[in-house]
This record gives structure tokens, C-alpha cells and sequence, in this order.
């Protein structure tokens, strides 16, 4: 059996992590051993195949390039874009499995005019996303950052008046635009605080969205009546800055906007 050439390109922010320098310190002498410890998994499903498993550290395209060029598949994730520069030196790459949902890390197009095939893992982080939108969310409904920083001046009597004007969050219209797996989980959430949550997304049926007891509307419906407002669409050339000035200014003034897709679909300027 041929043995095939999977590069694991380790995310850039890895170099960040605690231990990263002592990753190496092992009583083993043995790369395969190193391997198989850090990526049990991963060399269990691919033993059947012959796969031998390489890491690529965070580095240079030109780096990558020297380490990839003649693997037969690559699992991607963050730190160098795998454009034209990249994928014109893959040899023999027939994947480019992505680690995450998004594949923006990927020049999609160029990879498969060159027959390469881009996969992404639609299943990752679902539950995590939708706990992080729903804790920025509470955290804006009670103005948490503030009234911790009151706390710790000793001033946390002049937070009452600050929530006391504010609205319960029950009752409140919370809107969603895209209305995928991210989308479904914060709604979900969302509808044990009792909020009132409607939803915009060209791509979901109005069954789906009623199953979930989401009320579907148009993107301009969704943009003025939220009282909080959360993005979960993927970027795209479709959604690239498809929140702008003009979106902003149909939106209630009070409104809490949150955006957990990329930050691509959202206009800053």
C-alpha cells in the first residue's frame, strides 16, 4: 500500500498556547510516536488508508509550501491563506479538509479549478458559538461590563438607576440573521428567557423556522424591530459587508448588535 502524505497545519495562534515550547520535551525519540500521542484520533481513522500524519508548525507560505507540496490531502485551519500561491504547488493534493464551518481560509475557486476537492466540518463548534452569543447578549441586556466596573470603584449604588432604566428581556424581539445550525442553537437559547425571536435567512424554509417557534421575516423587517440583533451567516461574496451604514440606520437606536460570524460581513468603516 502506498503510503499517503496528510499535513496537519497547525493554526497560528497554536504558538500561543501554554506548554507550546515544551511541546517537543517528550521521553521519546520517535516522531511517529509524537504523532500518534498528539493525534490519536485523527491516525486511527486514517490507518486503514496508509496515511502518515505531518505537522506543519505556524510559519510561511514558503514554509507550508516546502512541507505540503507533495501531500496527497492537508487539514487546514488558521494563519496562511491557502490561495493560488499555495495550491499551484500542491503536487498531489486531491483534499483540503477545513476545520471549521467557514472555508475562508481557502481560495475555494482556485483550489478546484485544480481539482482539488474543499471540505469543511458543518458540525463544529455549534453548541459553543450559540453559549457565547447568548453570554454576550445577557452581558448587554445587564450592562455587565459597566456595572463591574462600578463595583470595583465602590460606586455599585449608581448602577440601580442604570437598570432601572433598562428593559426586562423578556419581551424582547431578538433577531436573527442566517438561520443555520448557529442560528437554530441561539434560538433555542434564547426562547427559555422568553424573547420574542424572528428570523431572516433566504435560505431556510419558513417550516423550519416555525418548527423552531421563530417568526420569519425580510431582511428589512429583521433589522428594524430587533431589540437585539445577532449575525450568523457565512462569508461569502454574498455577505461580504452586508451589514453597512445603511443597515445600521434602519435599526432601532437602542438596538445590541452582535456578530458572531466573521468579521468580514460587517461593514466597520
Amino acid at each position: 500500500m502506498d503510503i499517503k502524505k496528510v499535513v496537519i497545519q497547525l493554526p497560528d495562534t497554536r504558538k500561543e498556547a501554554p506548554g507550546w515550547h515544551e511541546r517537543d520535551l517528550d521521553d521519546s525519540n520517535s516522531t511517529d510516536a509524537l504523532i500518534s500521542k498528539r493525534y490519536g484520533i485523527e491516525s486511527d481513522i486514517l490507518a486503514p488508508v496508509g496515511a502518515s500524519l505531518v505537522e506543519a508548525v505556524p510559519g510561511t507560505a514558503e514554509e507550508l509550501i516546502q512541507i505540503a507540496h507533495d501531500a496527497d490531502a492537508m487539514l487546514v485551519s488558521w494563519g496562511v491563506f491557502i490561495g493560488e500561491e499555495i495550491i499551484s504547488k500542491l503536487e498531489k493534493c486531491l483534499v483540503l479538509a477545513v476545520g471549521s464551518v467557514g472555508t475562508d481560509m481557502v481560495d475555494v475557486d482556485i483550489a478546484t479549478a485544480s481539482g482539488i476537492v474543499v471540505t469543511n466540518t458543518p458540525d463544529v463548534f455549534i453548541e459553543e458559538t450559540a453559549d457565547h452569543t447568548l453570554m454576550l447578549l445577557l452581558a448587554a441586556a445587564r450592562r455587565v461590563r459597566q456595572m463591574d466596573q462600578l463595583v470595583r470603584q465602590g460606586k455599585w449604588a449608581k448602577g440601580r438607576p442604570i437598570l432601572a432604566g433598562l428593559p426586562r428581556l423578556w419581551g424582547q424581539t431578538l433577531g436573527l440573521i442566517g438561520f443555520g445550525n448557529i442560528g437554530t442553537a441561539v434560538a433555542r437559547r434564547a426562547r427559555g428567557f422568553g424573547m420574542h425571536i424572528i428570523a431572516y435567512d433566504p435560505y431556510v424554509s419558513e417550516l423550519k423556522m416555525t418548527a423552531e417557534h421563530v417568526e420569519p421575516v425580510s431582511r428589512q423587517e429583521v433589522l428594524e424591530r430587533s431589540d437585539y440583533l445577532t449575525l450568523h451567516p457565512p462569508l461569502n461574496d454574498e455577505t461580504q459587508e452586508m451589514i453597512g451604514e445603511s443597515e445600521f440606520s434602519a435599526m432601532k437606536d437602542s438596538v445590541v448588535f452582535i456578530n458572531s460570524s466573521r468579521g468580514g460581513v460587517v461593514d466597520e468603516s
